[in-house]
């Protein structure tokens, strides 16, 4: 029987002058992770391309959510070139800090 997962999002502001500016006007990830691992299995992004939505499931899949995520968001901004790199860095950060939430309300509910 597979485990539950659970999906925790995070969003910014993507900045002026990118055509995905127009489309979406935020840049949001995605994180599905395994609720009773805390690892993540997949990744989501509304980035227009597949290859950029790829690039980020090689730096997080399989990367356990309660270590943080400063190492892969490092790794990240150094081999992402683009204009809206410090957004979807925000937007990782947010979706950490949503599983963040969803461990403390676990404990409170526990």
């Amino acid at each position: 029987m597979r485990s539950t997962t659970i999906i925790c999002t995070g969003y910014a502001r993507l900045p002026e002058g990118m055509a995905a500016k127009n489309l979406y006007g935020v840049m949001g990830i995605g994180f599905e992770i395994d609720s009773e691992t805390d690892r993540i299995i997949n990744v989501s992004s509304t980035f227009v391309t597949s290859m950029c939505s790829d690039f980020l499931q090689s730096i997080f899949v399989g990367h356990d959510m309660k270590l943080g995520l400063e190492e892969q968001i490092e790794q990240f901004e150094n081999r992402y070139f683009a204009l809206g790199k410090k957004a979807v860095s925000v937007a990782i950060r947010d979706a950490h800090n949503q599983f963040l939430i969803y461990k403390n309300k676990i404990k409170v509910d526990s």
